[in-house]
């Protein structure tokens, strides 16, 4: 624990002070500790460690020797690394970290385990474990391993050693290092490690309130220490910078005003297979993301992967996500500044001095070399291998990275289209409408893309035309269609809940540029048409695709293209193709359901059960002449109603008809009207109507109206019944007129209804294709 500051004191105070805070005051700590490798196995293994990481300590007896030899007071322990002489802290992690503790005389347990340790990391304070610790680059090492001593490590002791790195270089030039260790209630925090680390100036004796000779809160009474060596060489590294930029211009090289973006994953596997993985730095502070290549300086001469990748939420690495790379090359290693007070400069990376640009690498798209003074990059869809020691990578001590991988990465769009059967033609899927499928859609590149027109989208890209681009894009993106495009165009069909998605691979509209700036060309995707076929919503959507990246200021990932319908701010990701196709029936007319064929078809219990519910005929009316409602065949008084007219031409042989249903409906649907009600001949063209679709349409369906348009018969049923029970004549003519025109509507003059079927493989065959 931390002794609090006092203020200055008798002597006696101060004892008093200190006997109740160190329990051993009144004698010197005894025991004694040591160095060893990471088994314990020998112990003062003083002279031959030749790294900082293979010296660990023990407090627990020598070699073979009992348990209580040299061992020390049993509680918890601090412990610390300074040069030969105290005065320079060089122990690299806070106090809490180095927490041990002892029992019968070993070290049994790593208390600093649970403790966190504040470093300085990409010029912000961050809490890393305590049994972690940065190195060079974006590297990070485990540290004070815990490991079991060989010679006392089994029952009943189970001793351990700890190791004692992280610590600064020393400054004895011979390399010779102190170890202390001291109880945490002798410890004495004055001028207590400040996170930052190393190097620290040595407490002077007789401070205010403080026990002379404290080196760093370790007074020497209270503490034991043991000289080490270790004859290291300096560290050699080979060191590569990592840049991810957005090329929102899509012209493959850094330019005025685009961005460094961060949080990039990445890694890099050498010819050992080791994989050094990480994200780009907030470049801030002029510094990129560099990887340390310490593990694998032998194998420079080797091929060397990178592996840049940053997926999105359902993606998969590197298969189907959500940018492409434009643009790797490499350069000499350069800093920067400005990045937040201005835009970048590109003057760096302009491709006018041959130093800008230390290799290129043979790659096939999105954007072509169209130069050839072999300075500017040369581009491809992904940057890939590399030998390392081709590029000048070479062992250094220096802490700068020698060369700069700069990758371009510009955002894509994936637009969902779903192709509705749209049964009521209201223009969107509604509950139970169903997707068709095998519909054919396409999409149409932006002219400016193209190759044809200057831009970096082959015209025709296929397992024939462009082999080793297709194989690139099927593998990296699970695209399967084979020509992926052809003439600029991406045809294809709907799968079968009528779905299809587009991956649109790159933006015809810039980034952070106004409106205006836009190009005025843009992708188009549009739906197939066949006869019998009629589409309920837009055949065709117009939008731009742009690259943007996440954040408040354009630098965070991912980087994803996101869609705009043309010429606006309003975002598009997906479209709904809405069509309904009608089949054709014959409609009796009113004079049919009379005669001898009409009066079978008819049903007495579809008549009882519905018509004579409807309130046209469930009650008298007074034009009803020869009989009365409902529809049952006979008189209120029970008389049975003739068959038909005498001037009717139905034959004697249907005369057995009389007294059922069927010859009370024939005689009113044939009334003359003469002096009847106004509404009656709205009843009649009712009645037949309701026939029609009973028996001509199987119940109620979707029918284009005469003027254009769709309407349910339902719709026009309850319509003609509101016009009949109200008193306006131009609405009763208007549905009587309606429903006699569709009445008298037959196939064989052309004219027959239109319906749309409840299930779509009733419908006219699917288009083939765009004609």
């Amino acid at each position: 624990m931390k002794l609090p500051r006092k203020p200055r004191c008798s002597i006696l105070a101060m004892f008093t002070v200190l006997a109740a805070s160190i329990p051993m005051a009144a004698s010197a700590l005894s025991g004694a500790i040591f160095t060893t490798t990471d088994d314990g196995g020998i112990v003062n293994e003083n002279v031959r460690y030749t790294s900082k990481l293979e010296v660990y300590l023990d407090g627990g007896p020598r070699m073979n020797a009992p348990a209580t030899a040299a061992a020390l007071p049993d509680g918890n322990y601090y412990f610390q690394v300074t040069d030969p002489s105290g005065k320079d802290l060089l122990s690299r992690d806070h106090i809490s970290c180095r927490e041990i503790k002892i029992e019968n005389g070993v070290i049994i347990e790593y208390l600093g385990a649970s403790g966190l340790n504040f470093v300085k990391k990409q010029g912000s304070w961050q809490a890393v474990s305590c049994t972690q610790y940065p190195t060079n680059g974006n590297k990070t090492m485990a540290v004070h391993e815990f490991n079991p001593d060989i010679d006392h490590g089994g029952p009943p002791l189970y001793a351990m050693v700890i190791q004692l790195y992280p610590y600064d270089d020393t400054p004895n030039k011979g390399g010779v290092y102190k170890a202390w260790i001291t109880p945490v209630d002798a410890y004495d925090p004055v001028n207590d490690f400040d996170n930052s680390g190393g190097m620290g100036a040595a407490n002077q004796p007789n401070q205010e309130g403080y026990q002379a000779g404290n080196f760093h809160g370790f007074i020497p009474r209270y503490a034991k220490t043991d000289n080490f060596k270790v004859k290291e060489k300096k560290p050699q590294f080979g060191i590569i910078a990592v840049r991810n930029y957005h090329d929102a211009n899509l012209n493959c090289r850094l330019d005025l005003g685009e961005k460094f973006i961060w949080q990039w994953e990445y890694g890099i596997e050498d010819g050992l297979g080791v994989r050094n993985a990480d994200s780009t730095n907030d470049e801030s502070g002029g510094d990129p993301s560099t990887i340390l290549l310490k593990e694998a300086l032998g194998q420079l001469n080797d091929t060397w992967i990178l592996d840049h990748f940053r997926w999105t939420e359902a993606k998969d690495k590197n298969l189907n996500s959500d940018y492409f790379t434009t643009s790797g090359y490499v350069h000499a290693y350069q800093p920067f500044t400005s990045l937040n007070s201005g835009p970048e400069d590109p003057n760096l990376w302009d491709g006018n001095d041959v130093n800008d640009y230390i290799a290129r690498f043979t790659m096939i798209m999105p954007c072509p070399d169209l130069f050839d003074d072999g300075l500017s990059p040369q581009t491809a869809n992904e940057f890939s291998s590399f030998i390392a020691a081709d590029l000048g990578v070479v062992a250094s001590t220096n802490s700068d990275p020698q060369i700069t991988l700069t990758l371009g990465q510009v955002g894509f769009a994936d637009i969902d289209v779903t192709k509705i059967f749209d049964t009521n033609g209201n223009g969107m899927q509604d509950q139970g409408e169903v997707g068709l499928a095998n519909w054919p859609v396409r999409l149409t590149y932006a002219p400016s893309l193209l190759e044809s027109n200057g831009g970096p989208i082959p015209d025709t890209i296929g397992s024939v035309a462009t082999p080793v681009l297709y194989q690139e894009l099927v593998d990296r993106f699970g695209l399967t269609s084979d020509p992926l495009l052809v003439a600029g165009i991406a045809n294809r069909v709907t799968d079968n809940e009528g779905k299809l998605t587009f991956q649109v691979l790159l933006p015809n509209g810039y980034g952070d540029a106004p409106l205006t700036q836009y190009p005025t060309d843009n992708y188009r995707i549009e739906e197939a048409t066949a006869a019998g076929w009629i589409a309920t919503s837009t055949v065709m959507v117009d939008f731009d695709v742009r690259s943007e990246a996440s954040g408040s200021d354009g630098r965070l990932t991912p980087i994803m293209g996101n869609a705009y319908l043309d010429d606006s701010n309003t975002p598009f990701s997906s479209v709904d193709f809405t069509n309904i196709c009608f089949n054709e029936v014959s409609f009796g007319t009113k004079g049919y359901w009379h005669n001898k064929n009409g009066l079978g078809e008819m049903m007495t219990d579809f008549i009882t059960s519905y018509i004579n519910t409807l309130e046209p005929y469930d009650s008298e009316t007074s034009y009803f002449g020869k009989g009365d409602e409902p529809f049952d065949g006979m008189f209120t008084n029970g008389d049975p109603v003739a068959a038909a007219y005498q001037n009717d031409s139905i034959s004697a042989g249907v005369s057995a008809g009389a007294g059922t249903p069927k010859a009370e409906v024939s005689h009113f649907l044939i009334d003359s009207n003469g002096g009847g009600d106004p509404k009656e001949q709205l009843a009649q063209q009712l009645l037949a109507f309701l026939f029609n679709i009973e028996y001509r349409l199987d119940g109620d369906a979707m029918v284009m109206l005469p003027s254009g348009g769709t309407m349910s018969t339902a719709d026009i049923v309850a319509a003609a019944i509101t016009a009949w029970q109200g008193a306006n004549a131009a609405d009763q003519d208007h549905y009587k007129t309606l429903l006699d025109t569709f009445n008298n509507m037959k196939v064989a003059d052309g004219n027959g209804v239109k319906f749309v079927p409840s299930d779509p493989e009733h419908c006219p065959p699917l288009p083939n294709g765009f004609e």
